[in-house]
C-alpha cells in the first residue's frame, strides 16, 4: 500500500466523516421521544459515520494504490456520497435527489475527465454502460413492485453502476460487475431484512440503499479478481 496515499485518505476521512454526519442530520424529520437536553460534544452519529468513512477510505487507498490521483479522489468523493445517502436512507427510508442526482452528475464528469487524462476513453463508455444497466434492472423491479423497490433506489442504482462499470475492461466485464453488485447487495439486504424482521417481530419499511452501497464497495474492491 502506498504510504502517501494512505496518509492522504486518513487525513481526508476525518473532516469528511464529520461533514457526512452533519449533513445527514439535516434530513432527520423526527426526533427521539426521549432525548437528553445536553448535546454531546461528539455525537454517536459522528463516531459511527466517521469510523465508517475512515475504514472505507483506507480500503480505497489500498485498492487504488496504482491508479491516478484523480481516479482515487473520484472514488473517495463517490463513496462519501454513498455513505451520506445510506445514512439518510437508514433513518428516513428515502434516498434524497439532492444527494443522488448531483453525485451522478459530478461522477459522470469525473469519469470522463479521468479516463481522457489517462488516455483510455473506453473506460468512460463502460462506466456509462454500467450506470445504464443498473438503472434499467432496478427500473424493471420498480415497475413490477413499486412498493418493494422505490424509484429513489432506481436512481441510486445508476450511481452504483457507474462506479463498478468504471473498473470494467469490456462490455462483458460491465455485465459481470453489475451482476456481482446486485448479488452481493441483495445478499446483504436479505440477511439484514431477516435480522430486522426477527428484532422487530413484524414487517416494516426496509431501507435497501445501504446494502446496495455495501455491495458496490465490495465489488469495486475485488473487481480485479472478479473480471481478471
Amino acid at each position: 500500500m502506498n504510504a502517501i496515499r494512505l496518509l492522504v485518505c486518513i487525513v481526508l476521512a476525518l473532516p469528511c466523516g464529520v461533514l457526512i454526519s452533519r449533513l445527514s442530520a439535516t434530513f432527520v424529520t423526527e426526533r427521539p421521544l426521549f432525548q437528553s437536553s445536553e448535546t454531546p460534544r461528539v455525537s454517536q452519529r459522528t463516531v459511527v459515520l466517521g469510523s465508517l468513512t475512515l475504514v472505507t477510505f483506507v480500503l480505497l487507498s489500498w485498492r487504488f494504490a496504482d491508479a491516478s490521483w484523480l481516479e482515487l479522489l473520484a472514488y473517495l468523493a463517490g463513496f462519501a456520497a454513498l455513505i451520506l445517502a445510506s445514512a439518510v436512507d437508514l433513518t428516513e427510508y428515502r434516498l434524497p435527489d439532492v444527494v443522488v442526482l448531483p453525485t451522478l452528475g459530478v461522477g459522470l464528469l469525473l469519469v470522463v475527465i479521468s479516463s481522457v487524462s489517462d488516455g483510455d476513453g473506453g473506460r468512460a463508455r463502460y462506466a456509462f454502460l454500467g450506470a445504464l444497466i443498473s438503472f434499467g434492472v432496478l427500473l424493471i423491479v420498480h415497475l413490477i413492485s413499486p412498493q418493494g423497490m422505490g424509484f429513489g433506489d432506481v436512481k441510486f442504482a445508476a450511481v452504483l453502476g457507474l462506479m463498478v462499470g468504471w473498473q470494467a475492461g469490456s462490455a462483458v466485464d460491465v455485465v459481470i460487475l453489475v451482476l456481482w453488485l446486485f448479488l452481493i447487495g441483495f445478499g446483504f439486504g436479505t440477511v439484514g431484512g431477516l435480522a430486522l424482521l426477527v428484532v422487530r417481530g413484524r414487517n416494516q419499511p426496509f431501507p435497501f440503499g445501504p446494502f446496495l452501497a455495501l455491495g458496490t464497495l465490495v465489488t469495486v474492491l475485488v473487481s480485479r479478481a472478479l473480471v481478471g
